[in-house]
């Protein structure tokens, strides 16, 4: 029951962004789950467990739904994922293929250890697990690079900015074509990660998974630094609402929302 609720909700939501225009030649699914007050994280970035297992279910089965899914290298150190698709009904995580994991990780930080690079978990389908690439800026440790290729990883380089943040803009292009090629891209996290593309106006798909929980102090999408500077009694002029529908649906304790972004902003339901 679970997962044909899972699959009835995100084959909705996909096969109406199969017509829409793209952001980039990567259709990017931006993903995360948050609290009532709106946090994404605790205090300091320290990750928290939001989501119940139905909604946990419906966002492994969005993994198979996209070749590539990304992460910062903040998450590969606090929580050493696997990134793959397991929560899934018996007998099918052998008949798909798993998403590529994608790493952004500007100084090479990624850790020889990782459950990325190792296989050797007998209770998993070792054949359908797909090593990492990593992206990291051009100036970087060669030795790092050289015993992380020889684990299996792939590391590729791309500008980065003053501050030492990778262009967001260049990693669609450089995954976009050959021989990379992913065409559909999940970006989960972490929290900095998740600030940095809700911003960019380069996500093409928004699911919110709505936790029944207060954190009080924690990280929020948007950044903390910049809450109480402005306040806005009205809607901007600037902000184009759509009328189109965004989709609700609730999985066990959760709500999950969908909705499709355009220019980096929502595209309401509701008109003018």
């Amino acid at each position: 029951m679970i997962h044909s609720h899972a699959r009835e909700f995100l084959s909705k939501v996909f096969c109406e962004q199969e017509a829409e225009e793209k952001r980039s030649n990567v259709f990017v699914t931006l993903t995360y789950a948050q609290s009532l007050d709106g946090k994404i994280a605790g205090e300091g970035g320290k990750q928290i467990l939001l989501s119940g297992e139905e909604s946990m279910v419906m966002t492994h089965r969005m993994r198979t739904k996209h070749d590539g899914i990304l992460v910062g290298i903040g998450t590969v150190l606090s929580d050493d994922p696997k990134l793959t698709a397991r929560r899934l009904e018996p007998g099918e995580e052998s008949t798909i293929s798993q998403p590529r994991p994608i790493i952004l990780d500007p100084k090479l930080k990624f850790p020889l250890n990782a459950k990325l690079l190792n296989k050797d978990e007998s209770n998993e389908n070792k054949s359908h697990r797909k090593t990492p690439w990593i992206f990291t800026q051009h100036k970087h440790d060669i030795k790092k690079k050289l015993l992380l290729e020889q684990a299996g990883a792939k590391i590729l380089t791309i500008d980065s900015d003053e501050n030492g943040y990778l262009s967001l803009s260049q990693l669609l292009t450089v995954l976009s074509r050959p021989p990379l090629s992913i065409s559909r891209l999940m970006v989960e996290g972490g929290a900095k990660i998740i600030q940095s593309f809700f911003k960019s106006g380069l996500v093409d798909l928004l699911i919110v998974t709505i936790a029944p929980v207060y954190v009080v102090r924690g990280i929020s999408v948007v950044d903390e630094e910049n809450q109480g500077k402005g306040r806005i009694d009205s809607p901007s002029k600037d902000i184009k609402f759509i009328q189109r529908e965004v989709h609700y649906e609730q999985f066990g304790r959760d709500v999950v929302m969908a909705v499709a972004l355009t220019n980096g902003l929502i595209e309401n339901a509701e008109g003018e």
